[in-house]
């Protein structure tokens, strides 16, 4: 039995030194690799070659910002490119990253109205996606907890008639509240870099399609035994507006997709990116680890939209440019150069945009009883039609049926080719 209380008294020692910062011994709250990602310095990271399994120091007396809870690695204050407003014991103290709000603006606004605005104002923002905590905030999560608690605590020192103080310390290994007031089925659900993206993808391939409708939709239903003149002409109108809002849309896809992450700025000014070079004394293997171009670590899901991106840009051009190669798609039917066996005449067309619209009025042509061949230039404007003899009762019927295909107008101009 004792020796069962002894190994279970070590085990949960264990796990307890694991959430404790090695440093002061306060407790640690776990942070996500984004959050080590986008504010410890490339440097460090290349140091200690991994930015899984850290945890954020908040006792404002350790110079350790984030320690790791089963190597104990750490990263310092100078390690963070910006200045960590628990930390942090004069002015400036940032208690919002997100939308750049200080303990001190706070205690301004309180010590002239009673209360802050702020708390409401970063709510609504939550509420409208615009929170980016784990990427800006050192402690990686929600800041509205702290900037509730540093609007409470102004106002107690008002109430109080104590001056507001800009270096009385905190209370010693304090954890930040996770709360954005709000719960699950108060926040929106918002649309993410990829899924953003994902719908780009799909606005521009529905928009291409459309755009091109004009032209295959014709010959899809010509295939099918229907007539769809009517509805080409009514697609043609909308053709200059869809395709440039198709590749808008591409276009947004794109950036949605590649857009590289904002570079996090030091209180300094200074900015860490992609120039900044991994120490000389770092290993080999720290910098194979962390020293790699931004999209090194990109997702599996952002790796396969960025895939898709590329199967739907395929499809999205091939449907915009559709009219401009349908004619070697389509291919002619019998020519009628060659034949002498009929009377052949020429018949002027004016509305044809493309060359589904020559295969459309072709295949209207050829279905008039007395017309043994029929060929349609797009690139002419013309049709030239073969028959055993050209009567008014068949020149009438074949004008007819150059409407019936869509709004085309036929004239005959009594060339014999």
């Amino acid at each position: 039995m004792s020796v069962h209380t002894s190994s279970l008294g070590a085990s949960i020692d264990k796990i307890e030194n694991r959430t404790l910062c090695p440093s002061c011994r306060g407790n640690g709250r776990i942070v996500k690799p984004v959050t080590i990602e986008a504010l410890v310095t490339e440097s460090a990271r290349c140091r200690v070659g991994r930015s899984d399994g850290f945890r954020f120091c908040p006792e404002p007396a350790c110079d350790v910002a984030y320690f790791h809870q089963e190597t104990g690695e750490r990263f310092t204050r100078a390690d963070v490119k910006v200045r960590i407003g628990q930390k942090a014991t004069t002015p400036p103290r940032t208690v919002c990253y997100c939308f750049d709000h200080t303990v001190e603006e706070i205690e301004a606004e309180v010590a002239r109205t009673g209360t802050s605005s702020i708390p409401d104002e970063i709510t609504e923002k939550c509420r409208q996606g615009l929170d980016r905590c784990e990427e800006t905030n050192p402690q990686g999560a929600c800041c509205l907890g702290n900037v509730r608690r540093a609007l409470k605590e102004a106002q107690a020192k008002v109430e109080q008639g104590s001056p507001v103080s800009a270096t009385e310390p905190r209370e010693s290994n304090e954890i930040e509240e996770d709360c954005c007031a709000m719960s699950s089925q108060e926040k929106p659900k918002t649309i993410s870099r990829v899924d953003a993206g994902a719908v780009a993808q799909v606005g521009a391939l529905a928009s291409g399609i459309v755009a091109s409708a004009c032209c295959w939709l014709p010959l899809l239903l010509i295939a099918i035994g229907v007539s769809g003149g009517a509805l080409s002409a009514t697609f043609e109108v909308w053709r200059p507006v869809l395709l440039p809002v198709t590749f808008a849309l591409l276009g947004l896809a794109f950036y949605s997709s590649y857009r590289k992450p904002r570079v996090v700025r030091s209180a300094a000014g200074d900015a860490s990116g992609p120039g900044e070079r991994c120490s000389t004394n770092d290993s080999v293997s720290n910098i194979e680890a962390c020293c790699q171009p931004a999209g090194a670590g990109v997702s599996t899901l952002k790796r396969v939209n960025k895939v898709m991106l590329w199967v739907v840009t395929v499809f999205v051009l091939a449907f915009a440019f559709f009219p401009s190669y349908v004619g070697y798609v389509i291919g002619g039917g019998d020519t009628l150069a060659a034949r002498t066996d009929v009377e052949k005449t020429v018949v002027a067309i004016e509305g044809m945009t493309c060359e589904a619209c020559a295969a459309a009025i072709e295949k209207e042509i050829r279905s008039v009883p007395g017309v043994a061949a029929a060929d349609v230039s797009y690139e002419r404007r013309e049709a030239v039609v073969g028959a055993s003899i050209l009567t008014p009762g068949l020149r009438e019927a074949i004008l007819t049926a150059i409407a019936k295909a869509g709004d085309y107008k036929g004239r005959f101009t009594d060339q014999v080719r």
